[in-house]
């Protein structure tokens, strides 16, 4: 079973991601008291786990591991960790490459994706530190990968929570059934900055073709945010 995914992403009014080139808000609030704002939407969503793309997840994991075994090659492989938490941290891991300093995150339980190149000293090191771990043959085929978390992890919903890669993926393969976007009082303006869905394909691509929007909810929060859902509606399976 696919788990249902909620994009839940907090974005400046131009749709943009990085929140130390926000303007301030006009109250005087600190910006750290917004993002409050926004976990605290993102807990109300009540889903089993929550996802970040590997840039986001680097923002709390800096560190690189420097592997010294050769890949395992090892796709199916499966390490469940000790549970603990009600709720799941998720990241994708192409690089199999993130030092983890602890198998929690926000006191959530850390379960990483991996593909073949993981090396056997890196998927030592994971068990050792207590972090769960699927290692997968297509870590670009999303939709076979949430099968597996649910399949293993009995995850029935995810909020996807960015970066904009990991968003524009996820839309591309028609994998997003609500969109929660929280937006900030303030303004980025810089147009190469990242937005909301950074979709990298061809020129020609139209990564959201096929999909449509329903307004369901719209919710005015403190100091201005503006929370507004939309349900995701697949034009080529409707009637």
């Amino acid at each position: 079973m696919t788990p249902k995914v909620i994009c839940h992403i907090m974005s400046s009014v131009d749709g943009r991601l990085l929140p130390g080139r926000w303007t301030v808000p006009s109250d005087g609030t600190k910006p750290s008291e917004l993002f409050k704002e926004y976990a605290a939407i993102g807990l109300s969503l009540g889903t089993d786990a929550w996802m970040f793309g590997k840039a986001t997840t680097r923002e709390v994991f800096p560190y690189k591991f420097m592997p010294k075994g050769e890949a395992a090659g090892t796709s199916g492989k499966v390490f469940t960790g000790k549970r603990t938490s009600s709720r799941l941290f998720v990241t994708i891991d192409p690089d199999a490459d993130i030092f983890f300093t602890s198998d929690r995150l926000r006191g959530d339980n850390i379960l990483t994706v991996l593909g073949r190149n993981a090396t056997s000293d890196y998927l030592d090191f994971l068990e050792e530190k207590g972090v769960a771990y699927i290692v997968t043959d297509d870590l670009y085929n999303l939709r076979d990968i949430l099968n597996l978390i649910n399949q293993h992890f009995h995850v029935e919903s995810i909020s996807l929570q960015g970066g904009g890669i990991i968003d524009g993926e996820m839309l591309a393969q028609g994998l997003i059934s609500e969109l929660s976007l929280v937006i900030y009082p303030g303004i980025d303006g810089l147009a190469s900055a990242p937005s909301v869905f950074e979709y990298s394909g061809q020129p020609d691509e139209r990564p959201a073709e096929g999909q449509s929007l329903e307004l369901i909810s719209m919710e005015q929060r403190p100091h201005g945010i503006v929370w507004l859902r939309y349900k995701f509606h697949k034009l080529d399976s409707e009637p």
